[in-house]
């Protein structure tokens, strides 16, 4: 009776039946007002189904009779339709689309991977997950022409024409790391963090810009990289850093993966003279091109971006941690792909110190044909530079830690200078020495302390 009820409502406010008109309990009964109002809801949807027929081709048989077309040639001329409407921009057009393929079964993630494979073919890309078939024999080692080999074009940190993911939590440091990155891709007058060595590509190699798409932080994002290339000294040091970033004077959107933006990549590219490109980020890409960073075709797009850059010069993508921020390739947020496609991995974590200050530490990952490592680093005098860090993310740990620091340069251990080092009051400190004599971590020495064996041990397992 309730389906009987909402559908008198319904034709009410169709204007089937009058305003006045009042609720039959014997119409009800037999079905009458849902009946109706499935018959009224058929002839209102009548011309824009008649609209979405013709859009469709019909097959021609050989005698020259036409014949309804199949699914299949439906799909097809659905997906070409979608595509045209994406490069035009036509958002009516689009979501038409959309509705007609999900009327033929193709769920929207499936449809916007479509219409990717069919621009990439028509570009010259290769996304087939299909395997090729031409040879009947692998090659034998040993005997067949060795391959290009793993040259490290930043020696410990990138490879040329390769795809590289760099993560952290958010204000972690990702694009101060990657301003660094593309001045010293661009000016290539020494190495990155823990690497001396500079790019390792010929002098003449011609690539010498970065082209940074600062598609995160929307209208600020270029007075963002700005401050952040003046801090490194970019211009003085040489670096040709071309920025893509929003720009409400001219009307420019912030790039994303739509496919107007992917040809506008693409010839740029094909100039030849970018040696590295930055993405900032993906998340923004990607939801800036109405994908859904979770569940959407991510590795189609990752792999496409891979087809696209990597043919001219290497790529890095700024990424986000899980909430749960562990540093391992479990830590990186959103689709699986993040973890799987990317040949290098880098990620940073920001570890809260116990005097409030951040201890930044580089994680590398993944890096074929290397092992991993991690180190700590800050920016000193416009540049990125490693440090000596240890973890300590309490008092007793930070009073530890300064101990063996005062013992290094033979101050003195006393707990008075304890308290003026760490800042910590003084009743802490007392207590922070009295759990590590008990736990047999340091002895007396005079007025002060010295480490046991066990402390030596405590301080490498806190030492990055």
């Amino acid at each position: 009776m309730t389906k009987e009820r909402d559908a008198w409502e319904r034709l009410i406010t169709l204007r089937v039946l009058a305003p006045d008109s009042l609720f039959s309990p014997s119409r009800a009964q037999d079905g009458w007002y849902s009946t109706t109002l499935k018959a009224e809801l058929k002839r209102l949807d009548a011309p824009r189904r008649k609209q979405s027929q013709e859009a469709f081709p019909k097959a021609v048989t050989a005698q020259g009779q036409e014949q309804k077309a199949t699914t299949a040639e439906l799909i097809q001329a659905a997906v070409e339709g979608l595509m045209a409407a994406t490069l035009a921009d036509d958002h009516n057009q689009i979501d038409a689309f959309y509705a007609s393929l999900y009327r033929l079964g193709v769920a929207r993630d499936r449809a916007q991977e479509r219409v990717l494979f069919h621009w990439a073919e028509l570009h010259g890309y290769q996304l087939s997950t299909g395997g090729s078939y031409k040879a009947v024999r692998g090659r034998v080692f040993g005997k067949a022409k060795e391959g290009t080999g793993l040259r490290q074009q930043l020696p410990g940190f990138g490879l040329d024409r390769d795809l590289h993911l760099l993560v952290s939590d958010g204000a972690g440091g990702k694009t101060t790391a990657l301003a660094e990155l593309a001045v010293v891709y661009s000016a290539r007058d020494r190495g990155f963090l823990d690497h001396e060595a500079p790019r390792t590509d010929p002098a003449n190699d011609p690539r010498n810009t970065a082209l940074v798409i600062a598609s995160d932080g929307e209208a600020t994002a270029y007075s963002m990289w700005g401050s952040y290339l003046e801090d490194l000294q970019a211009e003085e040091r040489g670096a040709d850093v071309e920025i893509w970033a929003q720009n409400e004077e001219t009307g420019e959107r912030a790039w994303n993966v739509s496919l107007p933006n992917l040809d506008r990549l693409a010839k740029r590219l094909a100039q030849g003279d970018v040696c590295v490109v930055m993405i900032d980020t993906a998340n923004a890409v990607l939801r800036g091109a109405g994908i859904n960073v979770g569940v959407g075709p991510i590795e189609t797009y990752l792999r496409l971006l891979k087809q696209v850059v990597c043919r001219y010069c290497a790529l890095w993508v700024a990424h986000h941690t899980t909430r749960a921020g562990t540093a391992d390739l479990k830590g990186i947020g959103g689709h699986p792909a993040f973890q799987e496609v990317p040949s290098v991995i880098h990620m940073i974590e920001a570890r809260q110190q116990a005097d409030g200050t951040k201890l930044r530490l580089w994680h590398v990952l993944k890096l074929r044909g290397a092992d991993y490592r991690r180190f700590a680093y800050l920016l000193r005098g416009g540049r990125l530079c490693v440090t000596e860090g240890h973890l300590f993310q309490n008092c007793t740990d930070q009073v530890l830690v300064a101990l063996h620091t005062q013992l290094l340069v033979k101050a003195s251990t006393a707990p008075g200078e304890l308290i003026r080092v760490t800042g910590r009051p003084q009743q802490s400190v007392y207590n922070a020495l009295n759990q590590l004599r008990g736990e047999k971590v340091i002895r007396r020495h005079g007025h002060g302390y010295r480490l046991t064996t066990s402390g030596q041990a405590l301080m490498e397992s806190l030492r990055v």
